[in-house]
């Protein structure tokens, strides 16, 4: 009874934790990084201000975990729709999953990729969160190498997938600050650059 006890408590206490990083994130979004403090987090998680004290030690613990609570969530996501690849794509198909893995996202809920961007502004300040926002370069790259058909062999391929990740975060970030372009535009310029650096798959 007491061990059926004791992990109760820590699956609450876990859904607690993950209730004020889902929340953290939705501040990152709409007030970026100066937003997320203690206080503004357990309003939107709807919990006493005790509770985020507890579980995070103080502001950048909190901003550390809130990223790296949003990569994992991503890294599900994202590994879902390349697993269940097969073989090498063709360009065709390339830009299609490329499309499905960043854009769908975008256009239907811009206040996460919002958040995502903020908490890259925020390395650029704040060595505490630097490494997440490392890890989390690393997992996209890794991600876009798998799902780029091959590539240029006159150019690096780590080059190549750079190229296409730092392209896929600067039209996300075009899309959610203009809110003008459609996934069909933001399809069409990632082919310009893909069929480029992939030229053979022509």
């Amino acid at each position: 009874m007491r061990t059926a006890s004791r992990q109760a408590r820590t699956a609450t206490g876990e859904r607690k934790r993950e209730q004020i990083l889902d929340a953290s994130v939705k501040v990152f979004g709409t007030g970026g990084a100066v937003a997320v403090t203690h206080r503004a987090v357990a309003k939107v998680a709807k919990v006493p201000l005790g509770s985020t004290t507890y579980y995070f030690t103080d502001r950048n613990d909190l901003l550390l975990q809130t990223m790296a609570h949003a990569r994992r969530a991503e890294a599900i996501r994202l590994h879902a729709i390349v697993d269940a690849l097969d073989g090498t794509l063709s360009l065709d198909r390339s830009v299609e999953v490329l499309t499905e893995m960043f854009f769908d996202k975008t256009v239907a809920d811009p206040l996460y990729d919002l958040a995502l961007f903020e908490m890259f502004m925020e390395a650029t300040r704040n060595v505490t969160v630097r490494d997440e926002a490392r890890a989390w370069s690393t997992m996209i790259g890794r991600l876009v190498e798998r799902v780029l058909p091959p590539s240029d062999p006159a150019l690096p391929r780590a080059t190549v997938v750079q190229i296409v990740a730092c392209l896929v975060d600067g039209l996300m970030l075009e899309a959610v600050s203009n809110g003008e372009l459609s996934i069909a535009d933001l399809t069409d310029r990632l082919r310009v650059v893909v069929e480029r650096v992939c030229p053979q798959q022509l």
